[in-house]
């Protein structure tokens, strides 16, 4: 009996200290947690709190204040009916970095703005615009808010893409062509269209695709319908081949030429849009700098200072030709330009090259001319200032002589000068009369007008003895 009680006296005193030393391990890691710490806080609030006054005083009797000289309690000290405690104090680990609040937006405005606003009608010249506003059934607006096309303007550009005039459609736009040229009829037998027509039109066409988002970029009405017809015609007796182009007539006004123009106006010198070379050019016969040199070269400065990669390579190149070269003049030499578009493709027969001979007929009236430049791939029907003024004395660079498509361009291909030169008018003239009478001469009541040269070459002065 003495050895069973000593035993289950000796398994209690095991549990008892095994639940010992458990409480004690509790305590020591609660002291690595908040709660000693909040327990302080609350300790120290309770000792530091003021007796409530609603016991002894009424709410309204005003409290008193301590006077200045009595010195505040130092950490530690005890007083009647208060218990020391040390107040907790957090580590400079734990301070609150600095925060900068962002300024308070400023207030939205009540109304819009007045300011100039554009109407559409306006961006789009010359298209006729039909707007709908169609609604229909959607889910809640917090849902049709988040899908783009809930709220979206969709833009449909519907346009007619002509065919090229033949035969007697091409008295729509000058009746008077079949008196003018006698041989109109044998001449449309065999004419066929041209596949730089059709070309012509898909440059066209792609332009407006890349443009169609922006109204104000878009090919106008003026510029799409600018050309009627683009035949290839050989005279059947003289076997004399011609391509024919029918449109309307805007101005050009462009080139450079020193040794017969050694000074130009300053604001052709200033202009960011005059350009100062033609695609027909020669060799430059005197020392006389071009007019436009000197100004190419200080916007080349500007170019380099700026730091404008494709303008310099533009300006170097511009000064390069005007140094070698001469040009033709705009304002004093009638000359044609061509789209770009006849240099594409095989058809050599009909190509014209800058210097070729041609004709403009407008009304009853033949002016002689020659390809002068080439212009872009979507656009024909342009023409030298001074070829527009002879036909229509209002015509500027603002106004064209011309806005049907009634000009004839009748280019006779292979008829360059062996070498270029400024215009011989003298040459001009005849030669172009020779190709009008291969085509079968002109009619009784057509009148062919004769150019003259505006600047002719002055004569050197003898010295006086």
């Amino acid at each position: 009996m003495r050895t069973q009680k000593h035993k289950e006296k000796g398994r209690f005193l095991t549990w008892f200290k095994i639940s010992l030393l458990g409480l004690i391990g509790a305590g020591v890691c609660s002291l690595y947690t908040p709660y000693p710490t909040q327990l302080a806080r609350e300790l120290r609030l309770c000792v530091t709190k003021p007796a409530p006054k609603a016991a002894q005083e009424t709410a309204t009797e005003p409290e008193t204040e301590q006077p200045a000289e009595q010195a505040p309690q130092t950490e530690g000290a005890t007083s009647p009916g208060h218990i020391a405690v040390t107040p907790w104090k957090p580590g400079s680990a734990f301070a609150m970095p600095k925060i900068d609040l962002p300024p308070f937006p400023p207030a939205l405005p009540e109304r819009v703005e007045a300011g100039n606003y554009e109407h559409i009608n306006n961006m789009a010249r010359g298209i006729n615009i039909r707007s709908n506003v169609h609604f229909r059934k959607g889910s809640t607006a917090s849902q049709d808010r988040k899908k783009k096309d809930a709220f979206q303007v969709k833009v449909s550009l519907e346009l007619y893409t002509p065919h090229a005039a033949e035969g007697d459609e091409l008295l729509i736009a000058n009746p008077e062509l079949r008196k003018v040229l006698p041989a109109f009829d044998e001449l449309m037998k065999n004419a066929r269209v041209s596949k730089w027509y059709n070309a012509l039109y898909l440059h066209k066409q792609n332009r407006v695709r890349k443009t169609a988002a922006t109204l104000s970029r878009l090919l106008d009405r003026h510029n799409f319908y600018d050309t009627d017809t683009m035949l290839e015609i050989t005279a059947p007796t003289t076997a004399r081949k011609a391509l024919w182009i029918q449109a309307d007539m805007d101005v050009v006004s462009d080139g450079s030429d020193g040794d017969r123009l050694p000074s130009m106006p300053k604001k052709i010198r200033d202009s960011e849009h005059y350009q100062p070379s033609t695609s027909y050019r020669w060799r430059k016969k005197t020392k006389t700098p071009n007019p436009l040199l000197s100004a190419w070269e200080e916007r080349l400065q500007r170019y380099r200072k700026a730091k404008d990669k494709a303008g310099e390579e533009r300006a170097t190149r511009i000064i390069a030709d005007l140094k070698l070269f001469s040009f033709l003049l705009a304002e004093y030499d009638p000359f044609i330009v061509v789209p770009l578009t006849v240099n594409e493709g095989n058809n050599k027969e009909y190509r014209p090259v800058a210097g070729d001979y041609a004709i403009v007929i407008v009304g009853n009236k033949v002016y002689p001319a020659i390809v002068g430049d080439f212009g872009p791939r979507y656009k024909t029907g342009e023409a030298s200032l001074r070829l527009c003024k002879t036909i229509n004395n209002n015509a500027s660079v603002n106004s064209r002589p011309v806005s049907d498509l009634s000009v004839s361009y009748i280019i006779f291909p292979g008829t360059k000068e062996e070498e270029n030169g400024p215009i011989d008018y003298d040459r001009l003239n005849s030669r172009c009369r020779e190709l009008l009478n291969e085509l079968g001469g002109m009619g009784e009541g057509a009148q062919f007008v004769d150019m003259k040269d505006l600047l002719p070459q002055q004569q050197p002065t003898q010295e006086k003895k």
